[in-house]
């Protein structure tokens, strides 16, 4: 059964977009329910040979939308038609193509890309683009309850706050939310069977549409190369910092690793985080330090890591690999409910000063202000780094996520400064804003 996404009731008819997603993350079954809203729909694969030489042969281009009507047997009936550009970035011709269109008569258009390229940067430049972007992300934990058609426990997780009841039962469906990951051909088929060891395949299917994605990068084959090894490496570094010098024990420099990292963050792929080291806004990371690795799906990292059995037998995955796997679950549940239309930022905070080891998690903007959010079990005293960030901070807000149920605590740092700290089961990751507000309300009575 394939649900619909949530993303798809934010997307409108009002001006065209390109979508974009790693390879796996359902960029095209998104963009045949969309064109469910029109009288027909013309779908043209970019990466078939016979579709991109519409755009690469002799057509003259003020004649390419009759040879499309043509050539696919449909008529075009102004914006009652959906023309869908399906992986654009595999043909360059076909953006300049339609970044070029002067007439509003003719279709609506959608594109779909799964790596980012100078044509697609032009193609939904802010100020000159044609497009706009929407970003997909591999399922949220609540679309992953909507597909495995958990209802009673999905309502439950819409409330706000969660009742008290329904806490055993989502944190056992987090669990394995992060266990199986948000890739949609592998939910949907865990959704059928129901079982773990027939995945194996889609998990490893799935790696081999991200490395094929990694050739198609306009860069040199060795950095595409390179790029291909430690794809298959940083699994296990998932959610931690890294150097790039030596990386994975692979013997390269920093320059030619950070350049094959910057080609996997260019497919989609993952994304390096650098540090923020000011409590205050603007959100300024420091492309200084050393960065963490956000990967695009804990499932791929708990497959490829091999970590699959401990985290079927966790119960607090804060316990397990210094919290590693629920730092990545986490970062994902962020990133996949943010602004569809904003591209997606991870930041963490670190102190500033040299030697120090004090680190928290996630940075969270909320109305005027940075919420630091820590990944983390204990008793507010024990938040160390945390007291540090709000020992600096021009506001007493914070947010702790952890296995525990839902609470509101007033404390001290260490130097004396009092704070509030909203603790959330780490299964409301993606709905900390909803949370924040009853919070504060309640904090400023």
């Amino acid at each position: 059964m394939t649900f619909e996404r949530i993303l798809l009731h934010q997307l409108t008819k009002s001006h065209p977009f390109c979508l974009f997603g790693a390879r796996g993350t359902g960029k095209t079954t998104l963009a045949k329910q969309f064109g469910s809203r029109f009288n027909n729909i013309i779908n043209l694969d970019l990466q078939t040979a016979a579709d991109r030489k519409i755009f690469t042969g002799s057509i003259p281009p003020d004649e390419i939308i009759k040879a499309i009507s043509f050539i696919k047997g449909k008529e075009i009936h102004g914006k009652g038609t959906l023309l869908v550009l399906d992986d654009i970035c595999s043909c360059p011709e076909a953006t300049r193509w339609v970044t070029g269109i002067k007439d509003n008569n003719g279709p609506f258009f959608m594109a779909t890309a799964s790596f980012h390229s100078k044509e697609t940067n032009m193609l939904t430049d802010p100020l000159h683009g044609a497009f706009s972007p929407i970003f997909l992300h591999p399922f949220s934990f609540e679309e992953f309850l909507m597909a495995i058609e958990e209802q009673t426990t999905l309502e439950a997780f819409r409330e706000v706050p969660v009742p008290v009841y329904a806490h055993e039962k989502l944190l056992h469906f987090f669990h394995l939310y992060a266990l199986i990951g948000g890739m949609p051909e592998i939910v949907n088929e865990y959704s059928k069977y129901r079982h773990l060891s027939g995945l194996k395949k889609y998990y490893e299917k799935i790696e081999e549409a991200f490395l094929q994605s990694v050739t198609e990068i306009d860069s040199g084959k060795k950095s595409k190369d390179l790029a291909r090894e430690i794809l298959q490496n940083t699994y296990p570094f998932a959610a931690t910092r890294i150097r790039f010098n030596h990386f994975g024990n692979i013997n390269r420099g920093s320059r030619e690793v950070g350049q094959a990292f910057r080609i996997l963050e260019q497919a989609l792929l993952l994304q390096l985080v650098y540090p923020v080291t000011s409590p205050l806004l603007p959100l300024k990371p420091d492309k200084s330090r050393f960065p963490r690795v956000q990967v695009t799906d804990c499932g791929m990292v708990n497959y490829f890591a091999g970590i699959q059995k401990p985290m079927f037998q966790s119960q607090d995955m804060n316990a397990l690999f210094r919290g590693q796997i629920a730092r990545q679950v986490v970062g994902q549940e962020i990133l996949g409910t943010g602004k569809m239309d904003t591209p997606p930022q991870l930041n963490f905070w670190i102190r500033s000063k040299a030697q120090s080891t004090a680190e928290v998690d996630f940075l969270l903007k909320y109305e005027d202000m940075i919420i630091p959010v820590e990944v983390k079990s204990g008793e507010p005293g024990r938040l160390r780094s945390l007291h540090q960030f709000i020992d600096a901070a021009p506001h007493p807000f914070a947010v702790q996520l952890h296995a525990s149920k839902l609470g509101i605590h007033q404390a001290q740092t260490i130097k004396g400064k009092k704070f509030y700290l909203l603790s959330l089961p780490y299964f409301l990751a993606g709905k900390i804003r909803e949370h924040l507000g009853g919070f504060k309300r309640l904090v400023e009575g």
